[in-house]
């Protein structure tokens, strides 16, 4: 007798059925018309940023602030590591099997066909699949094709050809579907501190005639816990950054760089990373572990979310430099040890071999001060005492991460929408707001007509 199909599953399951199974309880303090649900920790407290939202009497879910809907299926999918029978690598059809069986207590059958076919599901990204288009240098011929990715976001010539060595256009061939093809404007992500491999895409849709939000997600196969969008107009690798503006979606980069670009001379040697949606532990690791010594902006959106994000890359500072804080303290505090009990106390929250360099330099400073040594011993001491104050302080530096938090302008979610509401306006006036020579006339009308043709 055959087991349950998909179809017994959504039928007979809910999302309720299985976000309960997953650890999750209904937060009715939320107020929202839709059920919450969230996770506690071992205090009982929430735990920030992790919430679903229950939707078509709980039929579906999202989790915020991603807009995509899951039903049983597609949140067993896509959500592997809330159930117990999963493990690395695993099936994921096989998955869905074990845990839908163990709901409804029916007994689960491996069946060898189900596993064939879901391993098209498990392959790897493979640049191979795709057929890439680039825009080259200087050339507004090769620009058409990306028209309907960048003019409803408002992001000009100036700024793709600042980042066109960062995204293609990328289309692939759907085998399930005989003739179909999809393209999607694609944005590579590649590993912080890896070997520079593609291992995935960021994608964006073309923007639908009927003003409904156009497709973005991440290609199949796609390392998306680790792999991140890095950029650099200048070309500037990542472990050379002294600047690392840090986004949910390589369009706010973008965007960021047009609305700053002209204010910001030294900002084409930034480095703009984009997460590609909710940023992951991994993701954060990475960027900090390469590049601990940049100033990390982080661009993410103005809203709940987005505030999340930056206190959970803040704790993940705190995990990975732990002596950051002390360390930054210790340095903005004026005079000696010393003279202040307070920055005595940071200096003692130090690492043990940055006290032992400090100590090793008042040591020196103290047989300077005896006043029994020639002045050749005296001057190789001083010598000795500017090169250790100059280790000491490097090694102070070595223990703070800088983080920097930047928000758009007041009324605006997200640094893109920013762009687009400040393009309406100057459209809407008719002048040239940023001084760019951007004014609308009926000459750049048909300039942007042609160049869409």
């Amino acid at each position: 007798m055959a087991g349950p199909s998909y179809d017994d599953y959504l039928q007979r399951l809910s999302v309720l059925d299985l976000l309960r199974d997953a650890g999750y309880v209904r937060n009715r303090k939320d107020g929202m018309r839709y059920p919450s649900f969230v996770r506690l920790d071992e205090k009982g407290q929430r735990i920030r940023g992790d919430k679903f939202i229950v939707t078509q009497n709980g039929r579906c879910c999202f989790h915020p602030p991603v807009q995509k809907s899951y039903n049983v299926i597609s949140l067993i999918k896509e959500h592997p590591h809330l159930f117990p029978e999963y493990s690395a690598g695993m099936n994921l059809d096989q998955l869905v099997n074990k845990v839908c069986c163990r709901l409804l207590n029916t007994p689960y059958e491996e069946k060898e066909t189900v596993i064939r076919e879901a391993q098209r599901e498990l392959r790897p990204f493979d640049m191979k699949d795709y057929r890439l288009r680039r825009i080259e240098s200087g050339d507004l011929e090769s620009c058409r094709p990306f028209y309907p990715y960048f003019k409803h976001r408002a992001i000009d010539l100036k700024t793709q050809f600042a980042f066109r060595d960062s995204f293609v256009l990328a289309e692939k061939d759907v085998p399930e579907r005989k003739g179909m093809t999809v393209r999607n404007l694609s944005f590579p992500l590649t590993v912080p501190g890896g070997d520079g491999s593609v291992v995935g895409f960021e994608e964006r849709g073309r923007a639908k005639r009927d003003g409904s939000a156009a497709y973005k997600g991440k290609a199949a196969g796609s390392n998306g816990s680790l792999g991140l969008w890095i950029a650099s107009p200048a070309g500037t690798a990542l472990k050379d950054a002294r600047r690392v503006h840090v986004f949910e979606s390589a369009y706010d980069a973008m965007a960021y760089y047009q609305l700053h670009r002209d204010s910001d001379k030294e900002l084409r040697r930034a480095v703009f990373v984009s997460t590609g949606g909710n940023p992951t532990r991994g993701q954060m690791q990475g960027l900090i572990r390469t590049v601990p010594k940049a100033v990390f902006h982080l661009c993410f959106d103005n809203d709940t979310a987005g505030k999340q994000f930056v206190e959970n890359f803040r704790n993940i500072v705190r995990e990975e430099k732990p002596y950051s804080d002390a360390a930054r303290k210790f340095k903005d505090m004026p005079g000696f040890i010393n003279a202040d009990h307070e920055k005595e106390g940071a200096f003692f929250k130090l690492p043990e071999e940055v006290q032992k360099k400090y100590f090793e330099i008042e040591a020196l400073s103290e047989d300077l001060r005896t006043g029994y040594l020639c002045q050749e011993d005296k001057d190789e001491l001083k010598a000795r005492i500017s090169q250790g104050y100059r280790e000491f302080n490097g090694m102070v530096d070595a223990c703070i991460v800088n983080v920097e938090r930047e928000i758009p302008s007041e009324g605006y979610k997200d640094f893109n929408d920013e762009l687009i509401g400040r393009d309406t306006v100057k459209k809407a006036v008719g002048c040239d707001m940023d001084g760019d020579g951007a004014v609308e006339t009926e000459e750049s009308n048909e300039e942007r007509h042609r160049y869409h043709r």
